[in-house]
């Protein structure tokens, strides 16, 4: 359900009756914060769900972990919040770790919430890593016009130079190469790698961190794949002809996918043992209780996660990652 004083319950209930047309979904929360937001927001109706492990076709089922005590206040977010935030995810972990659901869907929790809680992950997809056990994973952006893996993510823009290795751009550009034919079917992707300063460097006249991503590409082609880079990042995203992009850093690969459909964009994980899709924006604090957040990206990300376990059932079998390759 992600911040209970955010726009999760909103989008969930919004959402519920195309969650629910090809699977039935698992709403992991607070019943008191959802009957809140119904009284809010829908002239009181009741929603429907049924315990865990009791839905049929058509329903849903609820986990109600009781998180919040008292009333939510919607748009003013704080630690307890937070709290209840990290308990359901917590719980969703539990469940796919259990095999008792199939994917993870999240609605978007408020990073300083959960820090003033004491989380110690910066946010859902370092959570997510670290509890899987995995110390290779990647965020990819995807909307149904541009696929976008990003090097970094959630860092200062004046530590990303640092960070631009030939190992973490071969890990983004492997896992985003297996993810591409694993989760959605395309037997041969085509990548197109960013530069990360201006003009890709110029050659190493405006910085020298693309001598990093050139070896990370050779690397990655000696293994078999299909990719060419580093380009310029103010040329790369509106070529044809490539079934994702990779950027360095947080923004630079948002920016573009996110203006081409906002609304459509869903939050990936690669490198995980399950699949975790998420919605492509934040809590909404500044419009939650209003009734006016939009749930199109909350069904695109469910939408995802069911087709992403169907290609996964079809039987890729992907070999182990193994890292960065020697020369």
């Amino acid at each position: 359900m992600g911040d209970p004083a955010g726009i999760g319950g909103e989008l969930i209930l919004k959402a519920l009756t195309r969650l629910t047309r090809r699977s039935i979904p698992v709403i992991i929360g607070d019943a008191s914060v959802l009957d809140s937001v119904s009284r809010r927001m829908f002239q009181g109706t009741q929603f429907r769900m049924k315990p865990l492990g009791q839905g049929s076709a058509g329903e849903a089922e609820f986990v109600d972990l009781g998180a919040m005590k008292g009333e939510v206040r919607f748009g003013l977010s704080d630690a307890s919040c937070g709290a209840a935030s990290y308990r359901y995810l917590r719980e969703a972990l539990k469940l796919i770790f259990s095999g008792s659901v199939s994917a993870v869907v999240t609605c978007p929790i408020n990073k300083k919430s959960i820090r003033s809680a004491g989380m110690p992950f910066p946010g859902h997809t370092e959570l997510f890593a670290h509890y899987a056990g995995v110390t290779d994973y990647v965020m990819m952006m995807r909307n149904r016009r541009l696929t976008v893996s990003l090097v970094t993510i959630h860092v200062p823009l004046k530590d990303v130079p640092a960070l631009i290795t030939p190992e973490k751009v071969f890990t983004c550009i492997a896992l985003t190469d297996r993810s591409l034919k694993a989760d959605f079917g395309v037997p041969s992707p085509r990548l197109r790698v960013c530069g990360l300063n201006p003009h890709a460097g110029e050659q190493g006249v405006i910085g020298d961190e693309e001598g990093a991503i050139t070896e990370a590409v050779h690397r990655a082609r000696a293994a078999g794949m299909r990719l060419e880079g580093p380009i310029a990042a103010d040329s790369l995203f509106h070529a044809p002809g490539s079934d994702a992009c990779i950027a360095m850093y947080h923004d630079q690969g948002l920016i573009p996918v996110k203006t081409l459909d906002f609304s459509r964009t869903v939050n990936i994980t690669l490198g995980l043992p399950f699949v975790r899709t998420s919605v492509g924006h934040g809590t909404g604090l500044d419009i939650a209780g209003k009734g006016v957040a939009d749930p199109t990206s909350l069904i695109e990300a469910y939408r995802v996660a069911e087709s992403m376990v169907m290609v996964r059932s079809r039987g890729f079998c992907a070999p182990p990652f193994e890292g960065f390759p020697s020369a």
